[in-house]
């Protein structure tokens, strides 16, 4: 077998309906997000949550994607925006993503070709950035998920772009559920080159716990949420005041899915 290349479990990608409401969201919530981006190719449209504490050579985020053009969408992204709102796919940082593209093949996971993506970012009205990377579509497997490989992560890293009012750090955990946690746990340990204890599998500075859910299907398994950790207790105690209609506590449920919301400080990578 190949040489595991999974260098960090990268982000979520987060299908919403509408966009512009998701993000008006997240920002009552205290977290800023990059600008709109269209791939006009594939007819999908995305907005970032960018976290400061990243692996080496990979980001740490939450997309949020929307469909601005069904009839452009690969069949692969047409099957994943559609439906219900919640988290899709587990995107994965590669380092080759041809060998990486082999290596899932040889597991039984039947990644296609990658496609070569290049997208805008606008800064200001006369300046823009261009986020670069090769992508594998999502493909189901224990769970959906597909993987990039960044050509300029730096852009992920922009300061201006990764400091959130309320102190966010990372995510941190990835909450899911499965019929049979223990035998989820122990395939997606294999799918990530990693280990698995009972229902919880740890890949460098992430955690994905898998909950018994007797109503799930066997996989792909459900994510269901995510933690995100550094927040500051204050300011978050604020915004929930102010909005009660968006979580109590240090909880949240939108757009499908439950974000647990810390100031417990990342764990190291």
């Amino acid at each position: 077998m190949t040489e595991n290349p999974v260098k960090a479990i990268d982000h979520l990608l987060t299908f919403v309906h509408d966009l512009d409401e998701a993000a008006r969201f997240y920002d009552r919530l205290g977290f800023t997000l990059t600008p709109e981006s269209r791939i006009e190719a594939m007819g999908i449209v995305n907005r970032l949550i960018l976290f400061p504490d990243a692996s080496e050579g990979s980001a740490n985020f939450i997309e949020l994607m929307s469909v601005f053009d069904t009839d452009r969408l690969p069949p692969a992204m047409a099957a994943l925006l559609s439906g219900d709102e919640g988290i899709k796919s587990m995107v994965l940082s590669l380092g080759d993503v041809e060998g990486a593209r082999a290596h899932f093949v040889e597991l039984g996971c039947p990644f296609g070709p990658p496609m070569h993506v290049r997208r805008e970012w606008r800064l200001s009205a006369t300046e823009s950035v261009w986020p670069e990377f090769d992508v594998l579509l999502p493909v189901d497997d224990v769970v959906t998920f597909n993987g990039c490989r960044y050509y300029n992560v730096e852009l992920y890293r922009l300061p201006a772009w990764t400091t959130h009012r309320n102190g966010a750090r990372a995510f941190d955990r990835i909450d899911c559920a499965a019929a049979d946690p223990q035998t989820a746990a122990s395939r997606l340990a294999n799918v990530l080159g990693t280990t698995a204890t009972g229902g919880t599998v740890a890949h460098r500075d992430m955690t994905i716990d898998i909950r018994r859910d007797g109503a799930a299907a066997t996989w792909p398994i459900r994510i269901a949420g995510y933690r995100v950790t550094g927040l500051n207790e204050n300011y978050l105690a604020q915004a929930l005041s102010t909005h009660r209609d968006i979580g109590q506590a240090n909880q949240v449920t939108a757009f499908g899915q439950t974000i647990e919301l810390s100031s417990q400080a990342p764990r190291a990578s």
